[in-house]
């Protein structure tokens, strides 16, 4: 299968991946209504020729989560759907406007790390993609990067760090290191975008430690 545009981003693509989407089960391990809610957008764009995932670098002023990288998105506001929610917080951290966004589906809600909010991602395709016409929100985005599809396939950069008797996918890429819920919706992304014999996580190639992915000023 070609990784190219044409192919990765044609109605039957997109279709078979939203379908597998919706197969997926919620990765939530504790009910509760009190839970705070977000979304995160997860984007698909085409960044010099090639289909990418574009991520971000939270600030390093951020109390929460700094340094490390994310997907746009943020908690939502009082009856604000998921789908809003990440919209407009794509656009107020990055920019891009929300109709320049064509909305594919929403995912399996996550749990964030502290089980203290639910994370449902949702994932849309950037049109006319062009990272000059960003505008970082420098309160809450050091840098706006992406990752190819052939980055994220290359065995090489793959690895997990042990935590809670799991592991959690790390992507070693040449910009940063993805790891932690946005490594799990990233791993769970491609496993219903790209076929199995050009999409296969080989988390076992490199055990990482949470010392060694934090950022070194925490």
């Amino acid at each position: 299968m070609s990784l190219s545009p044409q192919v990765l981003l044609s109605n039957m693509v997109r279709e078979r991946c939203v379908t597998k989407l919706k197969e997926l089960p919620a990765l939530i391990t504790r009910k509760s209504k009190n839970k705070a809610q977000a979304s995160v957008l997860v984007p698909i764009c085409v960044d010099n020729g090639r289909v990418c995932l574009l991520y971000t670098l939270r600030s390093s002023n951020l109390k929460a989560h700094s340094g490390q990288v994310s997907f746009p998105g943020g908690k939502a506001d009082e009856n604000e759907s998921v789908i809003r929610t990440a919209l407009r917080e794509t656009e107020e951290e990055i920019g891009i406007p929300h109709d320049s966004i064509d909305v594919w589906t929403v995912m399996p809600q996550v749990e964030g790390r502290n089980r203290e909010i639910r994370i449902t991602p949702v994932v849309g395709v950037i049109n006319n993609f062009d990272m000059k016409n960003l505008t970082p929100n420098l309160h809450e985005v050091d840098e706006i990067f992406t990752v190819s599809m052939e980055e994220l396939c290359n065995k090489e950069i793959h690895g997990h760090v042990p935590y809670e008797n799991i592991n959690i996918p790390v992507y070693n890429t040449a910009k940063h290191r993805i790891w932690g819920i946005t490594a799990v919706i990233t791993h769970f992304f491609l496993q219903s975008f790209l076929p199995e014999n050009i999409y296969e996580l080989d988390e076992m190639r490199k055990q990482y430690t949470f010392k060694e992915l934090m950022p070194s000023k925490l």
